[in-house]
């Protein structure tokens, strides 16, 4: 809620800020009071969004799939509603994951649930328990395709049109390449990637056997060499459609339902507020705001009798 903060986000533009981090979490509100997020107010997601947006600083958003509401098909559903409505340049997409020592873990342990025992795992990229609503495989499923989709070529296009039009957008291209190659190339997320991956031919696991030099090298050579291409080829592609925006004179006519400014219907007209979940949560926050708005007047009348 810090875009309330009278001329907060004015000040980070100009202390320097080029990008900010924020923890969106989810767009199911049944989601986010089952983990505790009542500080997350979706009705709120497009303003503070736009805020940064417009001071020209790049927005990373944390995404968790696996809370306790959700289904494959409905985290695929909500990604799609995040892709069209709300103006977001990097989505870090997560696994719900019980690090040890946290509430979660305590929860699940105490309930007898599966978790997987190997804590290399607990890293946010692999599914460690039992999800009360899909199977391993299904949640796999809907956390791949999720960065797939979200960062297709289509919707990388439509992120940086977007930037174009209400800011520089000079930064983007690195930062899209850095999260849409890692992922399709090594199927390992971005903030564990590197340019090159190095590895050591005695750096093995107990149980798995030294591999000879005459197999490692070769084969360690050849994988550098199809990454690398891999890497230039991402890179070149978004750097393309870099330029074909960058020189297109009418960059700053583009529209979508993303960057347009917040308006009083929005609510009626924006499909992240038509689940019950979400309907619910609007009426129960219009009817705190009557109320806050009463006891506001209550006070007024009482300061002046």
């Amino acid at each position: 809620m810090c875009h309330k903060l009278p001329h907060f986000i004015s000040k980070c533009q100009r202390a320097g800020v080029k990008k900010v981090y924020i923890g969106l979490e989810n767009i199911n509100p049944a989601n986010l009071m089952a983990v505790k997020k009542k500080q997350n107010k979706i009705t709120e997601y497009r303003k503070m969004l736009l805020e940064w947006q417009k001071a020209g600083i790049l927005v990373y958003a944390g995404y968790i799939t696996g809370f306790p509401h959700d289904t494959a098909e409905s985290i695929l559903n909500d990604l799609e509603v995040i892709k069209r409505e709300l103006p977001i340049d990097v989505l870090k997409i997560h696994y719900l994951t019980p690090l040890p020592g946290s509430e979660d873990h305590q929860k699940l342990f105490r309930a007898g649930t599966w978790m997987d025992p190997d804590l290399n795992k607990y890293d946010l990229h692999h599914v460690t328990f039992e999800h009360a609503r899909m199977a391993r495989q299904e949640w796999a499923y809907a956390y791949n395709e999720s960065w797939r989709r979200y960062y297709s070529y289509e919707h990388l296009e439509k992120v940086m049109r977007r930037a174009a039009a209400m800011r520089s957008f000079g930064n983007n291209l690195i930062v899209m390449t850095w999260f849409k190659a890692p992922f399709e190339l090594e199927n390992c997320h971005p903030v564990e990637s590197g340019l090159f991956r190095l590895k050591s031919r005695r750096d093995r696991r107990p149980t798995m056997p030294l591999e000879p030099v005459w197999a490692f090298y070769p084969k360690y050579f050849a994988e550098l060499a199809r990454k690398t291409y891999g890497w230039a080829s991402i890179y070149l592609r978004l750097r393309m459609t870099y330029l074909r925006i960058k020189h297109d004179p009418k960059r700053y006519e583009y529209s979508d339902a993303a960057i347009t400014w917040v308006t009083d219907d929005e609510i009626e007209t924006h499909e992240m507020f038509q689940s019950d979940a979400a309907r619910a949560y609007v009426e129960n926050e219009r009817r705190l705001e009557k109320i806050r708005r009463g006891t506001k007047d209550s006070e007024s009348e009482i300061a002046v009798a």
